[in-house]
């Protein structure tokens, strides 16, 4: 027994791959398959017992490959003649504890699937969700499969578990409102919970991945819309995107007035690298009636950007505690100038993470601020206003609002959308 728990995921493309350069060897290969749904997020320390149940249940020299949709395959070169009922029924125990610890997820009926290769390849094909092909060439199916790849590896409801849903909040004298709320992928949740360790190699395919994530993110917002709207929503594309049918699609099922009310953020690294398109894109969202902002401003970037040359109607700037030295009266008169510039709240600082940044943001002329200690901020508002039988605490409430699936789980509306005022601290 193999045990490689340890190891990154394996790509289900690269799995049959596997398979299909035994079969091309003349090796026949007999495995079993756990179909762990993914709604179990199970964690590495379940992996692991999971591994060392087969080592002891499952005949020598099986392999272990952890999948990247959270199923485990158990290969085994020849014929498998041991009984693997123990087995199974262990790992029944097992995902049981899983969910009774999480409080969430389910252990479907058809736990543990048989198969041999390459007799049976339609029905492995069937259960892994991939059409069955012939066999393709390694080198040039990573690289031009690879956004398909990553749309089959990457399910819209996974994407609608890592979306998050963050408020921007403007600060004037003791009033504070909420005029948006950014909806985004969390990508470490996705990869830990939906990809687990799914590795990319370079920034080519890296730009696959944010123009995959970028349509599945469509498809969550045109889905959560009715729950979220009337509310303006900022989200984050890559200049690409914008100028793809997809995004054609996506803007046709909102009339002009949600329109008026949703934002594209483009990143600074995104919009340099594509200036000529960026721009296009720019002009194509306004002749729609949508804003148009520029996302991820460094401070030290600041020094190097003309704001009188930005055909954009608002500019998000990342604040950074270590900013901090002989260089800080500069940024900060560079980050006050900007304020200045970029007034009617159209400079929003960004992961604001304590309080220090509320504070200096404030002495330095900013009003609108994002980030983590912004959403625990209104936890007791948000609590106050809940009508869920299921609400308990501040915190609760704050992660309702910051995550879809929690406040759908719980039965929560999204109580403050943009216009909303909240009461002095």
């Amino acid at each position: 027994m193999t045990a490689h728990a340890a190891k990154p995921a394996l790509s289900i493309n690269r799995f049959v791959e596997m398979l299909r350069k035994n079969a091309s060897h003349r090796k026949v290969s007999t495995f079993g398959i756990l179909n762990i749904p993914a709604d179990l997020r199970l964690g590495s320390e379940d992996y692991q017992a999971i591994t060392r149940d087969a080592f002891h249940n499952l005949p020598e020299n099986t392999k272990v490959h952890r999948l990247e949709n959270g199923m485990v395959a158990f290969v085994q070169i020849g014929k498998w003649n041991s009984d693997d009922a123990t087995f199974v029924e262990h790992i029944r125990e097992i995902l049981s504890d899983v969910v009774a610890r999480q409080g969430l997820g389910h252990v479907p009926d058809d736990l543990w699937y048989r198969f041999k290769w390459p007799e049976e390849q339609d029905h492995l094909c069937h259960l892994l969700g991939i059409p069955e092909a012939e066999k393709p060439d390694v080198e040039m199916s990573v690289r031009f499969d690879m956004a398909e790849m990553l749309r089959d590896a990457i399910s819209t409801d996974a994407v609608f578990d890592s979306c998050r849903r963050q408020a921007i909040v403007a600060f004037n004298d003791s009033r504070r409102e909420i005029v948006g709320h950014e909806i985004y992928c969390s990508l470490d949740y996705l990869r830990q919970h939906h990809l687990a360790s799914f590795l990319l190699e370079g920034p080519g395919e890296i730009e696959i991945l944010s123009r995959v994530l970028d349509e599945k993110l469509m498809d969550v917002t045109t889905s959560i819309a009715k729950d979220i709207l009337p509310d303006k929503l900022h989200l984050n594309m890559q200049v690409q995107t914008v100028q793809g049918h997809r995004f054609r699609d996506f803007i046709e099922h909102f009339d002009g007035v949600a329109l008026e009310n949703m934002a594209i953020e483009f990143s600074m690294e995104n919009a340099i690298a594509n200036w000529w398109e960026f721009e296009d894109a720019c002009e194509f969202l306004h002749s729609i009636g949508m804003k148009v902002g520029l996302d991820r401003i460094t401070l030290p970037a600041l020094q190097f950007l003309s704001p009188r040359k930005m055909n954009v109607d608002f500019i998000k700037v990342i604040w950074d505690h270590n900013i901090i030295g002989s260089r800080r009266a500069e940024v900060a008169e560079r980050l006050r100038e900007f304020a200045y510039l970029f007034a009617d709240q159209s400079l929003i600082l960004t992961r604001c993470d304590s309080r220090t940044a509320l504070r200096m943001g404030r002495s330095l002329g900013v009003d609108v601020f994002e980030g983590s200690y912004i959403d625990a901020m209104m936890g007791p508002y948000l609590q106050r206003e809940c009508k869920s039988k299921r609400r308990s605490t501040d915190k609760r409430c704050a992660v309702c609002q910051w995550a879809p699936r929690e406040a759908r789980n719980n039965g929560c509306d999204f109580h403050f959308r943009a216009g909303k005022l909240l009461s002095e601290i």
